[in-house]
């Protein structure tokens, strides 16, 4: 098929757009640029010095001989003959050559643009018909008819204009329908109308980055495909990733981007639900603390849920009730263990949860109660040296009476009761001491009175401790300090003043 038959084919496949091409700048023509346009002018400039040296050296002799052989007649009379045009002065005429050779320099540039643009194949009857006026201008700029070769180089840059025009709109156009083709998921036509482009213009970078796009839209096309395919079976996951490596092919590729959306959005109602159920279950199990974990997370995906929220209060509420419930049950075990601390801290617990609880406010003032009776009743007990003291002993007394009218005493404070009653009989029971002394020697016994002068002598104090105090006429006093206590045997306390003075 001629390149005639192939240009109507070739501009079917596009839809005319605006032109985006300007036109070439013009410069001033160079020598070198003349001189490559027009090569064969060398030629002719020998052809006419041949002929000037024909003039000079052979028509001369040629001449002497007709003059010779023929006889001399008068000149003909010849009219000039009518100028072809006006005649041009030589500034009129510089000047006409200086803008034929820039017209020429813009033709060669523009020319040299088209060829890039692949003209030649989808320029058709323009592009011949360009070509031929700007050989016409240059066969016109030979002949020095500068005049001629202006206007035809004119026409020529007007005719080029237009064909500047028409790569734009060819190129516009198919970029076009290349991007139209690939939304529409038709990777074929798509690259047919890029390689349209890259044809006319082999670096444009939207026509190579469409079709890179479009040889790699069929795997694209594919993971789509079977995105939707899990989607619909459920398998929301795996669809999510195929979407993704969709979009790791091609970023742009929308139907991924819109399916990746979309399942996105399944799988995180999916999961809300999933909350939400759990958490109602939770709460049926009384499992409160489990319930608040899933209505929190569900309130992280969606603040405004109510449905959440509700079930949050309904956690919250049921974990305080709970708590209430086996703050009171533990209070009520500790008590009953006499473990009258514990008792506390389980009621003041519940009254944290809410101060007007009765039961609460009322276990902990019994727990106080009962847990400083068995703090001092403990203290007695550890330490019976402390009953020794008469006003200790007193509270000890008044002590043990309250003790004894609490109904249900329980164990403990059974045995501390008892315990105390041995300690209190102990420390009020009267124990023998044995004295002796030298029958000269006075002696008294602080809390028990003087007992004069004597050899032995035994007296019955409660167990404490006692001072017992010596004197003599000329001699130093003497004074010792002894301890009785209960089930101890004493040796027997020397009172004799021995250091005269």
């Amino acid at each position: 098929m001629t390149e005639a038959e192939q240009r109507p084919q070739h501009e079917e496949t596009i839809i005319a757009v605006k032109p985006g091409f300007g036109a070439a700048k013009r410069k001033s023509a160079r020598p070198d640029q003349v001189q490559r346009r027009l090569p064969w002018l060398g030629i002719a400039a020998a052809g006419l010095l041949a002929l000037a040296a024909a003039v000079f050296f052979v028509l001369p002799s040629w001449v002497e001989e007709r003059s010779a052989s023929a006889p001399v007649a008068a000149p003909p009379v010849v009219e000039a003959p009518e100028p072809a045009g006006p005649v041009l002065s030589e500034e009129e005429y510089a000047a006409l050559r200086e803008q034929a050779e820039s017209l020429l320099a813009d033709v060669l540039a523009q020319k040299a643009r088209l060829e890039e643009l692949s003209a030649p194949v989808w320029g058709a009857d323009e592009w011949l018909r360009y070509d031929a006026t700007a050989r016409a201008g240059d066969d016109a700029l030979l002949d020095d008819a500068v005049q001629a070769a202006v206007a035809a180089y004119e026409e020529a840059l007007a005719v080029g204009e237009g064909l500047l025009g028409r790569s734009d709109e060819i190129m516009g156009t198919a970029l076009d329908n290349g991007r139209q083709a690939l939304e529409a998921g038709n990777p074929e036509l798509a690259i047919e109308q890029f390689d349209l482009v890259l044809g006319i213009e082999p670096g444009n970078a939207t026509a190579k980055d469409g079709r890179a796009r479009a040889e790699r839209l069929p795997e694209v096309i594919e993971l789509v495909r079977q995105g939707d395919e899990l989607r619909r079976g459920r398998e929301l996951q795996a669809a999510a990733d195929a979407y993704r490596g969709a979009l790791a092919i091609d970023a742009r590729w929308e139907p991924a981007r819109t399916a990746l959306d979309a399942v996105t959005a399944e799988i995180a109602r999916a999961r809300f639900d999933a909350l939400l159920s759990g958490g109602f279950a939770a709460l049926a199990d009384e499992d409160f603390d489990e319930a608040e974990s899933r209505f929190r997370r569900a309130l992280d995906m969606r603040a405004d849920s109510a449905e959440a929220r509700d079930g949050l209060v309904q956690a919250e509420q049921g974990r305080e009730l709970a708590q209430i419930e086996m703050a009171e049950a533990r209070a009520l075990a500790f008590e009953r263990r006499e473990l009258w601390d514990r008792a506390i801290v389980q009621y003041e617990t519940a009254l944290e949860a809410d101060a007007t609880l009765e039961f609460a406010i009322s276990g902990l003032a019994r727990s106080r109660e009962r847990s400083d009776l068995d703090a001092k009743l403990l203290n007695l007990v550890d330490n019976p040296e402390l009953l020794l003291t008469d006003n200790i002993l007193a509270e000890a007394e008044v002590l043990v009476t309250q003790a004894r009218a609490i109904p249900d005493p329980g164990t403990r404070l059974s045995g501390q009761l008892a315990r105390l009653d041995q300690l209190i009989v102990a420390a009020t029971t009267p124990l023998p001491v044995q004295l002796q002394s030298d029958e000269l020697t006075e002696v008294t016994v602080f809390r028990v009175g003087r007992l004069g002068t004597f050899s032995t002598r035994q007296i019955e104090v409660r167990p404490g401790t006692y001072t017992v105090v010596g004197s003599r006429m000329g001699y130093r006093d003497i004074r010792k300090t002894f301890t009785v206590l209960p089930g101890r045997e004493m040796t027997p306390v020397s009172v004799i003043c021995e250091e005269p003075i």
